[in-house]
């Protein structure tokens, strides 16, 4: 129950000041509460265990006894705990409904998750790491060291963000492609004003692809689409440019890379790219030879 009632109380105290009596009585109505009220000293422990989950303080204004979250524009604008907050939620809710587990359904990762306890504590101490990695296109695994700079989940699958040794270079890794990972005791020192931030600004996805410059970008949407589009942006940079009852069209910044390249064709004949001329015939390129392969299987399919 500690950590449900770490969750919840972090989640009630973004949105008001309250006294222990009535965080108490919010308690007793939330979905959590499992008959057992929280005593003084037991809230207090919560309390502390909460401030340590998310990096926070839970601050008691003596003159009207009511607890408040200090800044807490800094954990709604910090993706990691806001991540770690709505997820950890989502978590406990379906322990909480043990009885709906044939009516939910997750999406699965990709794997490698065992890895994060040792690789998280090399990051924290800047240690390098001495890691086995199976590429795919490898037959062979092959180990060699890395500082461990960053991490990232993307479309269901982590990936490690670091200085190769062996490589001479920064390389990304899929954690499910991780055979072994053991701590050393060679310190490295992260690169100045380095941060996962800056590193991703101007991409999008995972792919780091060094000879293309970020540019602006002009896909146009139906309708139906865009609007879907307009409430879970594909980059930082969008921003909407024009709509009406039949299209909407976005403008982005940033690389148009592999994983960009991708993510446009997924949306097949919803999104047209207006700008640049080079992606424009990138995708017409690509959606003629698709053209040309399917007239193949067709004809085949008709001459049997």
């Amino acid at each position: 129950m500690k950590t449900q009632f770490c969750i919840w109380l972090v989640h009630f105290l973004l949105k008001r000041k309250a006294t222990r009596k009535e965080i108490n009585d919010a308690w007793r109505k939330s979905t959590y509460y499992d008959g057992k009220d929280i005593s003084r000293n037991t809230f207090l422990e919560y309390k502390r265990k909460a401030e340590e989950l998310f990096d926070i303080d839970i601050i008691c204004d003596r003159r009207t006894n009511q607890y408040f979250i200090e800044e807490p524009e800094a954990l709604e604008s910090d993706q990691l705990k806001k991540w770690l907050l709505s997820s950890l939620s989502a978590v406990t809710t379906i322990e909480q409904s043990k009885n709906l587990s044939q009516r939910i359904m997750l999406e699965q990762t990709f794997g490698g998750e065992s890895f994060l306890p040792t690789i998280t504590e090399a990051m924290s101490s800047n240690l390098c790491i001495n890691m086995i990695y199976k590429p795919f296109w490898y037959d062979d695994p092959y180990s060699f060291r890395l500082n461990p700079y960053f991490i990232r989940l993307f479309k269901q699958r982590w990936y490690l963000i670091g200085f190769s040794h062996k490589h001479k270079m920064v390389r990304v890794f899929a954690f499910d492609r991780i055979q072994e990972v053991n701590i050393t005791e060679q310190k490295f020192t992260m690169p100045e004003g380095l941060n996962v931030d800056n590193y991703f600004f101007n991409n999008f996805g995972i792919i780091q692809q060094d000879d293309i410059k970020p540019e602006t970008i002009r896909l146009k949407f139906i309708a139906e689409q865009g609007v879907y589009i307009e409430t879970k942006p594909l980059h930082r940079s969008q921003r909407l440019v024009n709509k009406n009852s039949e299209s909407m069209i976005f403008e982005l910044y940033l690389k148009p890379s592999f994983d960009f390249f991708q993510e446009i064709l997924s949306y097949g004949s919803d999104v047209e790219v207006l700008t640049p001329e080079s992606l424009r015939i990138q995708v017409t390129q690509c959606v003629q030879c698709m053209a040309a392969i399917y007239d193949i299987k067709r004809r085949d399919l008709n001459n049997k």
